[in-house]
């Protein structure tokens, strides 16, 4: 173990920036509310009604302009967040801004690119049945890749509820867009034409915020020394961005399509990952609103962001380690009752990346720590071992294993590059780790996993397996964490600095179960 690891974390890291995280977390936690109930409601009324055959086709679609998408960004968002976050935090906004407008320029022309060459596939090697609905998918390209240039400003800036009415907004366009299309029988075609306009929304409401932050602030040009800079990270994230298609976002999915003929693996296989993916984006907001303030950090006091890494990828893990086991014990029910009996197939397919999705969930810290040092060669090297190693299991697992080999395939890497980076992490930074809260995390939910197959084994329904099953595993999992005192003095401090952001009839339940959870000392009670 490194020497500097045995450094003591002092306690107050996170707390001198309780409030902002808090904020950012609340409208962030919003916009993942939004998103998961629009995304999980849309995708069983889609996925039920359309079928499995005509779902994947489509899926298939959707994946690749979403993929061309962040091909196309060429790591200029990220630039984005990084200088923002930096210049912001600094206290320079004429940089700051200087930064916006310049990425905004660059991303405007590469996204009005993409989709041109995106219009010429479409005519070229689509098939004439999906052409109309691939069209509005490759239009919808132009403003999703221009919005997320403010999306990225609006983090950076700790602003996230500009982020979160953009979101409001587009759920709303795309879920009317669906239920008409449902309704009137437009199938596809009105689906994807749903999904640019809530895009075109979605641009509207969050680019709106920053240009009138950005209204009285001085116009300077992005110096060349900045230019510089953000040219070679922008560089570095392309490739990550490669790597991050391969190994994070599916790209198993053309494996999929050229191995086997059987095109519901695809949908087997996208609906597993988007349903995980969207269950677990609670625990990601967190992560999400401490990794703005980490790159704010940066720029104001770069020893609080070392501190804040270590304690940051603590709580992290408590988000998301027991909602991942939690879904990989209801699996089979969970599928069962959400998609019908056609997608009983895709139940081991579910499981599998519930239980391989845990290490990419607890990425986010510390990969934000090596985005604010500019620290990308590392990602890179080992990131492109990792893609390679997820094509090879790709080739040699799904011939025989059809979706769940692509789960397999996509998990281990996933896995392999995000052990790298912890170790990264650890090696070269002051980040200490404490190892007896994450034993005691694991303690907790594996109790809670026992609980849940204990549910799971009984002859009852999978409706009333998953009524039982859920709060069940909640509360046996919140008494193992008192019981085993997994949060200390310092984090009931926290947690009681976020009961401003509780609405206030919710106030006295949330102050309830964090005195259950953090009893209070006696020498709290007694000021009470």
């Amino acid at each position: 173990m490194p020497a500097q690891m045995l450094t003591a974390v002092p306690t107050a890291t996170i707390s001198n920036n309780t409030k902002t995280i808090g904020r950012n977390f609340v409208f962030m936690g919003l916009e993942v509310v939004i998103t998961l109930v629009v995304t999980l409601l849309t995708t069983i009324f889609i996925a039920r009604l359309i079928g499995p055959t005509r779902l994947g086709y489509f899926n298939l679609i959707l994946w690749l302009t979403t993929i061309t998408c962040s091909i196309g960004s060429l790591g200029i968002p990220l630039s984005t967040f990084k200088y923002l976050g930096e210049f912001l935090g600094g206290g320079k906004k004429e940089l700051a801004r200087a930064v916006f407008f310049y990425n905004l320029r660059i991303q405007t022309a590469i996204s009005c690119t993409v989709a041109a060459l995106g219009m010429v596939a479409v005519f070229a090697v689509v098939s004439p049945e999906y052409r109309l609905c691939s069209t509005f998918l490759v239009l919808s390209m132009v403003p999703n890749m221009v919005a997320y240039v403010p999306s990225q400003a609006n983090t950076a800036a700790e602003s996230s509820a500009n982020n979160t009415r953009g979101a409001l907004a587009r759920a709303i366009v795309y879920v009317v867009a669906v239920a008409l299309s449902l309704f009137y029988g437009w199938n596809l075609v009105g689906i994807a034409a749903g999904l640019l306009l809530a895009c075109v929304t979605e641009l509207a409401v969050k680019i709106v915020p920053v240009l009138r932050s950005m209204e009285y602030v001085p116009r300077i040009p992005v110096p060349p020394e900045i230019r510089k800079r953000m040219f070679a990270f922008s560089g570095l994230s392309t490739g990550l961005m490669l790597l991050q298609i391969v190994v994070w976002d599916r790209s198993d999915i053309i494996f999929l399509k050229l191995l086997q003929p059987d095109i519901r693996q695809v949908a087997f296989f996208s609906v597993c990952f988007s349903v995980v993916g969207k269950l677990t984006l609670p625990a990601q907001a967190l992560a999400d609103a401490l990794s703005a303030t980490q790159m704010a950090e940066y720029g104001r006091n770069k020893a609080n962001l070392f501190k804040m890494t270590s304690q940051a990828f603590v709580y992290v893990m408590m988000g998301t380690l027991p909602v991942l086991v939690g879904l990989a014990c209801i699996g089979g029910p969970l599928v069962r009752v959400l998609y019908g009996s056609q997608y009983l197939p895709a139940i081991p397919v579910f499981i599998v990346i519930a239980l391989l999705s845990i290490p990419k969930a607890a990425l986010t810290p510390g990969s934000t720590l090596l985005y604010s040092a500019e620290d990308l060669g590392f990602i890179l090297k080992w990131g492109c071992i990792a893609g390679f190693a997820n094509i090879a299991l790709d080739i040699i697992l799904i011939p025989h294993f059809n979706a769940t080999g692509a789960a397999f395939a996509n998990g281990i890497a996933q896995t392999f590059a995000a052990g790298t980076i912890c170790w990264r992490v650890l090696k070269r930074y002051p980040v200490r780790v404490d190892y007896m809260v994450l034993l005691r995390l694991c303690a907790a939910t594996l109790a809670m996993a026992i609980v849940v197959l204990c549910i799971m084994a009984t002859p009852l329904s999978a409706v009333l397996k998953l009524i039982i099953a859920i709060p069940t595993g909640a509360l046996t999992f919140l008494v193992m964490g008192r019981a085993l005192t997994m949060l200390r003095k310092d984090d009931r401090h926290r947690l009681q600095m976020l009961s401003t952001f509780v609405p206030m009839p919710a106030r006295g339940s949330y102050n309830r179960l964090v005195d259950f959870l953090v009893p209070a000392t006696p020498l709290e009670e007694a000021s009470r």
